[in-house]
């Protein structure tokens, strides 16, 4: 059990860290870790549990959260436009990349259709933790409260 394991460490005993974690994960340890550094546990964990007010409020591996949600697709303006794709939510064009999110699941049926619009730099780009954990905190956020 690792409560913020690495909270204090320098870079270069992070890189340690994260090794000697994968090493024993490897040897078929199970490792329980608790950090707010969510870029870490997207490296080290296999499973995530979120956790709000002392209770599992959603739980499983970063695709099964991911499969909850939406994922980003984004490409360059010039190249084509995203009208007419009705898998498309919160379509935007800005800094000259056309932007919208579609259901993680409709990800592999939209590419096709930006296949024949002959799309250039395209960017799919899955929600990271961080962004899946502030769906559950992000409310705190907007009313001053954070707990």
């Amino acid at each position: 059990i690792l409560d913020e394991p690495t909270s204090g460490l320098d870079p270069l005993m992070e890189v340690v860290f994260r090794r000697e974690v994968t090493r024993v994960k490897d040897a078929g340890a199970t490792v329980l870790l608790s950090s707010h550094i969510l870029s870490e546990v997207e490296q080290l964990c296999d499973r995530v549990s979120i956790i709000r007010a002392g209770k599992v409020v959603e739980a499983g591996t970063l695709a099964d959260l991911r499969h909850l949600t939406r994922t980003e697709v984004s490409f360059d303006a010039s190249s084509a436009t995203a009208d007419g794709i009705a898998e498309a939510h919160d379509m935007s064009v800005a800094d000259g990349r056309v932007r919208f999110t579609v259901d993680s699941d409709a990800v592999a049926s939209v590419l096709p259709e930006l296949a024949t619009r002959q799309v250039t730099g395209l960017r799919i780009e899955p929600p990271s933790l961080e962004e899946l954990f502030l769906r559950h905190y992000g409310d705190d956020l907007t009313a001053g409260s954070v707990r």
